[in-house]
């Protein structure tokens, strides 16, 4: 009496195994996925407190440097930043160009030259994982 073992062909073998490994990845990413999206509430729940904080710190105190117990809270006024119209219409550019730059339109650039012609000359930033 000779028994047999139904062997699977190598291809179908393959895809079984293939099959297998992807439900696993896939399990995982769920998991990873599903592990971010709830550190993320988090970090945004905590964000909300520590903004809400500062902003009670700033209608409390003067700009300043100040000592809380072991640490140094320093108060600073608001970073001041060009109005581009308004400096463009008080300064023009005709009568002021070293006060300007020139710089690529990367939008127009892409639009008139197309990618792979911008290939050689573009940088890419680091890759990133967004969880929606």
């Amino acid at each position: 009496m000779s028994t047999t073992t139904e062997v699977f062909p190598d291809e179908q073998l393959q895809a079984v195994i293939s099959d297998i490994g992807h439900r696993e990845k896939i399990n995982l990413l769920e998991a990873q996925a599903k592990r971010i999206a709830t550190l993320q509430e988090e970090i945004r729940e905590r964000q909300d407190s520590v903004d809400s904080i500062k902003a009670q710190i700033l209608t409390q105190w003067e700009p300043g440097s100040y000592t809380a117990g072991n640490l140094t809270v320093q108060v600073k006024e608001g970073a001041k930043a060009i109005n581009a119209a308004k400096f463009s219409k008080t300064f023009p550019p005709t009568e002021y160009p070293d006060l300007y730059k020139l710089s690529p339109d990367s939008k127009e650039a892409r639009k008139q030259l197309g990618e792979q012609q911008l290939a050689p000359v573009m940088t890419s930033r680091k890759p990133s994982v967004v969880i929606a």
